[in-house]
């Protein structure tokens, strides 16, 4: 079973706040043994706020789940000497570190894989280890802003802060895959690697539809009406008489066709591609605006149109598992 795909892989995770843990999480949901390395005092996001009633966060505990942690200080010849022993039998490391703050205390890239060959050394850094960007600071907020995320996303006219961490969660699950990769390889050719994976360019990754539309020559922005912004009736969100929202995403005909049948407004079929949106988006947001969230939610739970409601974050954890991992079967 694809669990335990990683049994017998031991990572170890010299890491703190969101990626490189959201990154050994995932290794840890396909099984593999995953030895959490602390300064002393521990990781800060254990006390990230808000805190559980017995003083935990529990942003912490859905990221570190199921990893032994062990507390070292590197800056002292013996943590680091502990580190080093930790590494020569170990199949993974994930620095979180700037470029460089492990190698002035001697367990880099290099002189880890001096001792172990074998090892997969993944650094995850702010801007990567090319000369350049590599030592500047950066956190969440910075990256999604330098990919054109924020430019995209905007609430009322103006770029609007995530409501998720996405270039600190983008940033795990691409250096995730690259240990997968690396693993693969070594199966055929014995060595290890090194892998070099920036938040920068995880974050970047996210928008290269988009980059790609701007490379062609052809205006982006929020505004700019393609069909993804919500600049179309077909795939947008509406609000409910209750003051909740529909989030609506009928973007092919035979989907609107459904969602017009469901709202009784079969008359609206023929519109799906009308030039006259800022018209038709009114009409049915009247409609929408007239019944709560749970009869629509209700009345779309056997319509195969692409509806959904918008949950809070409270609703969409009861609704699965609180797991940060991959969603694998």
């Amino acid at each position: 079973m694809i669990k335990q795909a990683l049994a017998g892989i031991h990572v170890i995770e010299v890491a703190s706040y969101i990626p490189g843990p959201a990154c050994t999480q995932i290794l840890a949901g396909m099984g593999a043994r995953v030895t959490k390395v602390e300064r002393p005092g521990g990781d800060a996001m254990r006390a990230m706020e808000p805190l559980d009633a017995s003083g935990e966060s529990p942003q912490f505990v859905a990221l570190n789940r199921g990893k032994q942690s062990v507390t070292l200080d590197l800056k002292s010849e013996g943590g680091a000497a502990a580190l080093r022993d930790l590494a020569g039998a170990a199949d993974v490391l994930v620095d979180g570190f700037r470029p460089g703050v492990l190698d002035r205390l001697g367990v880099g890239a290099a002189a880890l894989r001096a001792l172990n060959p074998r090892l997969i050394y993944c650094a995850i850094s702010g801007f990567g280890a090319a000369p350049g960007d590599s030592l500047m600071a950066g956190h969440d907020l910075n990256f999604v802003a330098r990919s054109g995320f924020l430019a995209m996303t905007t609430a009322a006219g103006e770029p609007a802060v995530p409501g998720a961490q996405l270039a600190d969660m983008a940033s795990g699950l691409v250096a995730a895959t690259a240990i997968l990769a690396a693993l693969q390889a070594r199966e055929r050719t014995g060595e290890g690697a090194f892998l070099d994976v920036p938040m920068d360019a995880a974050a970047r990754w996210l928008m290269a539809p988009w980059h790609a539309v701007a490379q062609a020559g052809i205006a982006v922005s929020a505004e700019a009406g393609h069909i993804l912004s919500g600049n179309l009736a077909c795939y947008r969100i509406y609000r409910t008489s209750d003051g909740r929202h529909l989030a609506v995403a009928a973007l092919e005909r035979h989907f609107w066709d459904r969602f017009c049948a469901a709202i009784n407004r079969p008359d609206l079929s023929p519109r799906h591609d009308n030039t006259d949106q800022a018209a038709l988006i009114a009409e049915v947001a009247a409609v929408i605006a007239g019944r709560p969230l749970a009869i629509w939610r209700e009345l779309f739970a056997g319509v195969d149109a692409c509806v959904t409601p918008v949950l809070t974050v409270a609703e969409a954890a009861e609704t699965g598992e609180a797991r940060v991992e991959l969603p694998v079967r």
